[in-house]
C-alpha cells in the first residue's frame, strides 16, 4: 500500500460536507454563518469548537487543534491517515490508487483490515447459526421469550456461538484465519499464553452473541449471554481489547442511537444490551449502554458531545441505586444534566415495555427527577422533616456530589434547593461543598502521584 496522491485527496475533500460530516459526531449547534460544538478533543463546558461551512475546516479555540475533514477522521477516530482517507473515499463512491509503497503504513493496515474481516465474517457465521442450526434452539426459544422475533434479530444481527467448539474452529480454518488473528481478535484464547504449542480454545460457547458495532455500523467486538443459568462464567462476556475494540470507549448500538441522541437532545442510558434493544424497538430510541463495564470519563465525554442531558435508567435494587450513583459522579464533571429513572421493583426496562407497553416506561423517563431531588425523595420524610444532625449529615452526603459540579452559577442553584429542601443553612452546606472539593482535589493529585511513580 502506498501514498495517496494529493489530487485524489481533494477530490475527496470536495465531495465532503465538513459541517455534515462532523455533525453526523457531535451536536452542532448554528453561530452565525459558522456552526460550534463542545470540542471533543478536550474536556470543556462552553463550545470553543468552530466549523466553517465556507473554508470546510474546524478549529478548536480552546486546544487550538484544526484540519479539515480527514484531519477530523483521523483524530476522533483514532485511524492512521490512509485509513481515514479511504473511510471517507468510500462515502463519497471514490476510488483510490495509491503510489509510494509505505512498509510500515501496509504492515498495520492489513492488520487492522484482518481483525474487521475476522469480526464481520464472524458476526455473518453466529447469524447463520442462529437462524439455521437445530443446536441453536435454546437461543431462538430465549429470544422468543424475551418477545424478540427474527425480524428483530435480522436486524440487530444476533448470533449464536455453539457449544461445541470444534465448529468454531473448523469454521475459522475453512475461512482462512488462522488461530492467532482469533486470538488476537479476541473471538479465541491461548490454553496457555506462554506456551501457544497448547492451543486455544473458542471465547464464546453456548452464548446468544451481540454483535458490537463502530460508528459506521461495521463489527468491532462481541458480548456473549448466557442461555443457562447453570452456565460457567458471567452472565455476560464481553470481547476483551484488539486493535479494533476499546470497551471503555464504547456503547452498545451507537451506531444506530447517535442519530436519535442528537435529535431528541438527551441520551437515557441503560444497564444492558437487551433493555436497550427493547426500548428502540419499541419507538425510544435515543437510548445507549455501556459495554458491561464501569460508565468512564470517556463514555461521559462520548455522551457530552451529542448531547447536554442525560437518563440513568437502572434497575431500583440497591445495586441499580449505587450504579446510578456512580454513573452521576462520572457525568457531572462534563457539565451535562443527569436525570434518575428507575423502573419499579423487579422489573426492567425490558419487561416493563413487554408488559405495559412503552408508554409506561415513557411515563418513567418523562417524570425522571434530577440527581439531587432523586437522592433527597429516596430517603422520605425522615430526613426533610427529622432531626437536624441527620439532615446535616445527609447534606455533607450531597455536598461530595455537588462539588463534582464545575459550573459556579449551577452550584449554587444546588446549594440554595437543597437547603430549602433540607432545612439547613446554605453557608452549612457551602462549607460542606467547599471541604468536599478540596479532598477531590486532593485525591487527584495524589492519585496521580502514584501513577507517575509506576
Amino acid at each position: 500500500m502506498g501514498q495517496i496522491p494529493r489530487e485524489t485527496i481533494e477530490q475527496i475533500l470536495d465531495s465532503t460536507d465538513i459541517v455534515e460530516l462532523i455533525g453526523s459526531y457531535l451536536q452542532l449547534t448554528r453561530a452565525g454563518s459558522n456552526h460550534k460544538a463542545l470540542c471533543p478533543f478536550h474536556i470543556e463546558k462552553s463550545p470553543s469548537f468552530n466549523v466553517n461551512p465556507h473554508t470546510q475546516r474546524y478549529k478548536c479555540f480552546g486546544c487550538q487543534v484544526s484540519g479539515d475533514a480527514i484531519e477530523f477522521v483521523k483524530e476522533y477516530e483514532n485511524l492512521p491517515f490512509n485509513d481515514a482517507v479511504r473511510k471517507l473515499a468510500d462515502q463519497a463512491g471514490i476510488q483510490i490508487v495509491e503510489d509510494v509503497f509505505d512498509a510500515k503504513e501496509e504492515a498495520r493496515r492489513k492488520s487492522r483490515a484482518k481483525i474487521q474481516r475476522l469480526q464481520i465474517e464472524a458476526a455473518k457465521f453466529f447469524n447463520m447459526l442462529l437462524f439455521k442450526k437445530d443446536f441453536a434452539q435454546p437461543a431462538r426459544d430465549y429470544l422468543k421469550a424475551r418477545g424478540l422475533g427474527m425480524d428483530v434479530s435480522r436486524s440487530w444481527q444476533f448470533g449464536y456461538a455453539p457449544e461445541n467448539q470444534s465448529i468454531f474452529f473448523q469454521w475459522a480454518e475453512a475461512e482462512g484465519f488462522p488461530v492467532p488473528l482469533l486470538v488476537e481478535g479476541g473471538l479465541a484464547a491461548w490454553r496457555d499464553e506462554y506456551n501457544p504449542n497448547r492451543g486455544a480454545y473458542a471465547r464464546f460457547r453456548h452464548r446468544l452473541m451481540f454483535p458490537v458495532n463502530n460508528d459506521f455500523g461495521d463489527t468491532i467486538a462481541f458480548s456473549g449471554r448466557v442461555l443457562d443459568k447453570d452456565q460457567k462464567g458471567g452472565k455476560y462476556v464481553n470481547s476483551p481489547e484488539t486493535p479494533l475494540f476499546d470497551k471503555s470507549k464504547t456503547f452498545y448500538g451507537f451506531d444506530k442511537t447517535k442519530r436519535p441522541i442528537l435529535r431528541e437532545k438527551k441520551a437515557i442510558v441503560m444497564e444492558g444490551q437487551l433493555d436497550l434493544i427493547a426500548a428502540y424497538e419499541s419507538g425510544i430510541e435515543n437510548v445507549t449502554a455501556a459495554m458491561g463495564t464501569a460508565f468512564t470519563a470517556q463514555h461521559a465525554q462520548l455522551l457530552k458531545r451529542h448531547t447536554d442531558e442525560a437518563i440513568l435508567c437502572f434497575d431500583s435494587d440497591t445495586a441499580g441505586v449505587a450504579a446510578a450513583t456512580k454513573a452521576f459522579r462520572v457525568l457531572a464533571p462534563t457539565g451535562m444534566l443527569v436525570r434518575i429513572a428507575l423502573v419499579p421493583p423487579g422489573e426492567d426496562p425490558d419487561s416493563l415495555i413487554r408488559k405495559h407497553g412503552p408508554a409506561s416506561l415513557e411515563d418513567i423517563l418523562n417524570e425522571a427527577p434530577e440527581f439531587f431531588d432523586f437522592q433527597i425523595d429516596r430517603r422520605g420524610s425522615l430526613l426533610t422533616t427529622g432531626p437536624l444532625r441527620d439532615r446535616l449529615n445527609f447534606a455533607k452526603e450531597l455536598a461530595f456530589d455537588i462539588a463534582l459540579v464545575d459550573d459556579k452559577m449551577v452550584q449554587d442553584s444546588l446549594i440554595n434547593r437543597i437547603s430549602v429542601r433540607l432545612k439547613v443553612g446554605e453557608e452549612d452546606i457551602r462549607r460542606q461543598v467547599s471541604n468536599a472539593k478540596r479532598d477531590q482535589i486532593r485525591a487527584e493529585k495524589s492519585k496521580i502521584r502514584r501513577e507517575n511513580m509506576v
